[in-house]
C-alpha cells in the first residue's frame, strides 16, 4: 500500500492497522457531494434519488491504514458499504476519507474500546 512512499520522517506519516478496527463513517463527511452552486437549480428526477447511491448518515466500516495529508490532517483508509436510496442496491467503497468523518464504534459496555487508541495517529 505504501511502496511508492519513503519512510523519511519519525514519528511516521502513515501506518497500518492490522487487523483492522471497526469504525462508524460519517458518509456525509467522507464523500461530499453537494451539488454544484452556479447554473439553474435543477430537481433531482426520482429515479435518480431511488436509485442512486445514498451518502448520508453513519455505516460501519474498516479502517484498514492512516496517512498524514500536506496540511496535517489524518485519512484513513476505510471500506464500507453504502445503499441506493430505495435501499434495493448497494455499494462497497474502499477509500481515503478524513478523520473527522470516522469515530469508533458505539461499545455496548459503555466502556472505550481501547484498540482505537493504539492505531489512531
Amino acid at each position: 500500500m505504501f511502496d511508492d512512499w519513503p519512510e523519511e520522517f519519525s514519528p511516521s506519516l502513515r501506518r497500518v492497522v492490522e487487523p483492522p478496527l471497526p469504525v462508524v463513517v460519517d458518509l456525509g463527511q467522507a464523500i461530499s457531494t453537494q451539488r454544484a452552486t452556479f447554473g439553474a437549480k435543477k430537481s433531482v428526477p426520482l429515479r435518480v434519488s431511488s436509485g442512486g447511491s445514498r451518502l448520508t448518515g453513519n455505516t460501519p466500516g474498516l479502517l484498514y491504514a492512516w496517512a498524514r495529508a500536506w496540511n496535517g490532517v489524518w485519512l484513513g483508509l476505510v471500506e464500507f458499504t453504502a445503499t441506493t436510496g430505495n435501499g434495493r442496491g448497494q455499494l462497497v467503497f474502499r477509500q481515503w476519507c478524513p478523520e473527522h468523518s470516522l469515530a469508533p464504534p458505539p461499545n455496548p459496555a459503555g466502556q472505550k474500546d481501547r484498540r482505537h487508541d493504539r492505531n489512531k495517529p
